[in-house]
Formats: C-alpha cells, structure tokens, sequence
C-alpha cells in the first residue's frame, strides 16, 4: 500500500518536461512518421508487436507532458482497434488474431530442399505432366526470402503443374490464409490454386514481371483431402511462372496478443479513473474496460473454440497454456506450457485491471503467473538468469524479456510477489551480465545470462529495461547514449524515446 500511495504522489508531482526536450524532439518527429501506420491493421501480431508500443508510448508522453492529445491520439487508435476485433472462431467472443505463428501446413514450402536424387525437384513437391525440363528449382528469388524458388515454364502443349497435399493436420473449420510471392515473364497468368478435387477454394494470381507478394483469406471445412497446385491460368500462352514462400496456415488467436494489446488500453482505463481531470475520458474509458472484462479475459477460459488454458500449480502457482484443442504454434509440442513472456504478457493486463475492478480471480490469476516466474529467476552474482520457458535451456532473450519485465514491474508496483529487491536484481541483469561496460559505446548481449551478439540493432529494444532506471540512474544514461545519435525507425524505438522523455 506505501508503495502504491507513493507512486500516485510522484505521479502528481512529477515535473512537465519543457517542450524543448530532445527526447520530446526526437519522439514527435518518429511519431509523426510511423504513428498512424498500424492501428488500422487486423492482424493481432501487427497490433501486438507494433501497435501496443504505440500506445504505450501516448501514456507515456501524456504522464510526461500532460498534453491530452495524446491521450486524443490513443482513443482515436483503440475505437478503431476495438471495431476490427472479431469472432472469427464463432466462440461467442470478440478478439484478435493472426495467420504469422500457426503451422504452415504444407512442407518445405521455400522450396530451399531438393528432392533425393534430383536437385531441380523441391521436395515434397510433384510434377504434373513433366519430368524437370519445365518446372525446376531457380536461385531467382524475392529479396530476403532465401535461396531457391520454382519456375513452371509453358510449353504451349499441355498443363505444367507443382502440387503438394495439404497437411492432414490442419486446423478444419476456421479460416487459413493462403500466401506466397509470384511473378511472370511472358504473356502467362501464374496461379497458386488451393482446391478439393476439381474445386476451387481460394487462388491468387500473378501478372506482373517484378516479385509481388499476395495473400488470401479462405474458410476450410474440416477433414477433407486438400492440394495447393502452382500453375498457368491457361497453357496455350506462352511464358514462365515463378513462385516462392508458398504457405497455408489457420488464422488463430494468441493470448500474448490480447495481452499486450489490452495492457495499454486497461493502462489508460486505470489512469482515467485514478485521475479526476481525466473526467471526460471515463465514457471511452468505461467502453474499453467492459470489452476486455467481458470479451477478452473470459475468451482464455470460457471459449468453445479455445478451450480453458488456465492451469493452475498447486495451491500458489499457476499459469496460461496453449489452447487444448488446436495447435497455435507446432503440430510437434513439446510442452502445452506457453512461453515465460507469452503468459506473462495477459498476467500484466490482469494486474492492470485488477487496480480498476479489484476482481478477486484477476488478482489471483496475476499473482500465480508472477510466483510461476519468480520462483524460477536464479540468482547468478547478485542479478537474476532465467529461461525463455520451462521446456527450453534457451535463456531469455533481450527482447521478449521486454515483456517479462513490464509484468515484474507491474507486480512490484502493485506490491505483489516482486520486491525491490528482485528489480535491483534485475538491473544487475542488464549492467552486470548484459553491458559490455563501454559508456560511450554500449552494448547488450543478446541473452540475459550475458551471451550472444544482438544482432540487427536488436539491443537498441529497451522500453522496459529502461524503467531500471529507478534503481541505478546509469541505465538511463547507458540508454541515452545509444539513442542520442540513432536513427529510430519502429514502435519499439518510439516507445524507448518516450522512456527516456519519461524518465528526463
């Protein structure tokens, strides 16, 4: 409770920084670059890995600033969020969802592995009506895809066709996209075609000479015997097809989504109520809470569709799991237990909510997911290693641990099961194990245990490490340094900008 009432008494005394800032600078001009990009989109992943941080980022700016466009900009984004939402699955629920991590459920569909003795066939793959001399492997590919695509070449006689059965496992009744890139020389059509039998389901067709990328949405009935055919419109016109990164995978929900998309919106419901000049907000405040209490919280255990994914362990311990009754990720699992950032990501917007409705199972629900984590930080030199699951002897990574951090954040600012301690350890975490103990020059390691290289400016991703800053000033610093002569480009970089505005 101290904890808490000092938190709200900083809030209200915290200094508006001046609108000179170079953070508040460099923030608004990111921000006007990228910051209306993605809350249109209907993918969950876009809106989790993306969106979110957007939105983290307006409270931030807002807490900084006390400048209500940004808390305009916010509701502006999360009406449209919540009118994309839907219940694609027919479980009664609304939500998000995507096709990006669901098992594509056809094999090797890179093409980037030849067959057994014949290196110009992909494997997995059948010819039609040809033994090589018209569809082959081709190192012609799209930028950034890999090294090997497929070219079906006409020869104005007779059908030249590539064809693989669809997975038998796949996810029946629900919607799947179909999706890869394709191009043409010649006068020919080319066609990705997923059909039953002689029937059509759903195709996407080529026309251009340059690689372009298309994707289709399509409903699948469940048990039936699929193929997905790489082919001509027509093989009376003459010309070359080429096709690559053909994937068919289910359009599935994610509870890492819901809850790093909900924990802005459930942060912005809290700050409403928690400050009275916020008073004309609590309409929109009000709508946004009755969705995620009654839509996307119950959907993780009362859905049909989904299943009950709560598990609790003993009589203190607990946490989410994949979906009962569908493969989310692999049709191989090695464990049904999500990992650590996954669960902890919803556990976070409970936590958040809870301070709202003071609903007794979210707070049970936080409570388990942060003793399941805590009790499995291991202390290594005064800072904490941990895994990135339970299934797994792969540390956790910088950047997932974004996620874990804002939930242990989130728990010790709410007095539960994280101490300060734990965050003191947690910043010996990063400037122990993690810093290469350069100030002009700082580096992170990829893991937390102090290994691997970060590639692709991935240690430049610090929102959450960044609120160490509480316990040691020079992480602020360290961050700082980093940014001050950055190029940012994405929302994890906006949403570090407006830390360090935060933390001026």
């Amino acid at each position: 409770m101290l904890r808490t009432l000092v938190a709200a008494v900083l809030a209200l005394t915290t200094t508006v920084v001046p609108a000179e800032s170079v953070w508040l600078t460099k923030y608004t001009a990111l921000e006007s670059q990228i910051g209306d990009s993605l809350y249109t989109n209907k993918s969950s992943a876009n809106l989790a890995w993306g969106e979110s941080y957007i939105l983290r980022s307006y409270l931030d700016v807002y807490g900084a600033t006390q400048d209500t466009r940004w808390l305009d900009k916010l509701v502006t984004h999360t009406d449209a969020i919540l009118t994309h939402a839907d219940d694609i699955d027919g479980d009664g629920y609304l939500g998000w969802s995507t096709s990006r991590y669901s098992p594509v459920e056809l094999g090797n569909p890179s093409f980037e592995t030849a067959a057994s003795g014949d290196t110009t066939l992909p494997v997995n793959w059948t010819r039609f009506q040809d033994t090589g001399s018209h569809i082959y492997r081709t190192t012609d590919v799209p930028s950034g895809t890999g090294s090997q695509s497929v070219r079906v070449v006409s020869d104005v006689t007779r059908w030249k066709k590539l064809r693989q059965p669809v997975a038998s496992t796949y996810e029946g009744g629900t919607q799947h996209v179909l999706r890869g890139w394709g191009k043409r020389t010649g006068s020919v059509v080319g066609r990705i075609v997923l059909r039953e039998g002689s029937t059509t389901l759903c195709m996407l067709e080529y026309t251009t000479s340059t690689w372009t990328y298309k994707e289709v949405t399509c409903s699948l009935p469940a048990g039936r015997s699929l193929e997905v055919w790489l082919e001509h419109k027509s093989y009376t016109v003459s010309g070359s097809a080429y096709f690559d990164d053909v994937k068919l995978s289910a359009v599935l929900p994610y509870i890492v989504h819901d809850g790093m998309i909900g924990i802005p919106i459930a942060e912005f419901v809290r700050l409403v109520a928690q400050t009275p000049a916020l008073s004309g907000y609590a309409a929109k405040a009000a709508t946004y809470r009755a969705f995620l209490e009654n839509e996307i919280v119950p959907r993780w255990e009362s859905s049909s569709y989904i299943g009950n994914t709560w598990k609790p362990i003993g009589t203190t311990e607990g946490l989410y799991t994949q979906s009962p009754n569908f493969d989310a990720f692999s049709h191989s699992r090695v464990s049904s237990d999500l990992p650590y950032n996954q669960a902890l990501a919803f556990g976070n917007m409970l936590m958040v909510l809870h301070a709202v409705n003071g609903n007794p199972t979210y707070l049970d629900r936080a409570t388990r997911l942060a003793r399941w984590t805590r009790n499995d930080l291991t202390s290594s030199g005064g800072a904490y290693i941990w895994n990135y699951a339970t299934y797994t002897p792969t540390k956790e990574d910088l950047s997932h641990a974004n996620v874990d951090l804002s939930a242990f954040l989130e728990f010790y600012r709410s007095s539960q099961v994280f101490t300060a301690a734990d965050m003191t350890a947690l910043k010996n975490t990063l400037l122990a194990k993690m810093w290469n103990d350069s100030t002009t020059a700082p580096v992170f390691s990829l893991y937390v245990d102090g290994t691997g290289t970060a590639a692709n400016g991935v240690d430049y991703y610090l929102h959450s490490w960044l609120e160490l800053t509480e316990w040691d000033p020079q992480v602020k610093a360290l961050v700082g340094t980093k940014y001050a002569n950055f190029t940012a480009t994405n929302s994890s970089h906006l949403i570090t900008l407006s830390r360090l505005l935060k933390w001026e």
